[in-house]
């Protein structure tokens, strides 16, 4: 889930809470506590779709996106 947000981040894409249970890959339960748990850490963002009230989009927060980019630096060096 977060490689998967650290991506749409750059492909400026939106990623709703449902696609984001089926990327992961796992029970809709389990990957439902995941994002409420990093949600709740400051590492995901959550946010209503401005077209369509019903849809919750999650997004990387930028503390995490900062940390991950400084990670994949050092991985290239």
């Amino acid at each position: 889930m977060l490689l998967d947000l650290y991506a749409a981040h750059y492909e400026r894409r939106e990623v709703s809470v449902s696609s984001l249970c089926i990327a992961a890959n796992v029970p809709a339960t389990t990957a439902l506590r995941w994002i409420k748990s990093m949600t709740d850490h400051g590492m995901f963002e959550r946010t209503c779709d401005r077209h369509d009230g019903r849809r919750i989009l999650i997004a990387i927060s930028e503390s995490t996106r900062l940390a991950l980019d400084g990670y994949f630096d050092k991985l290239s060096e």
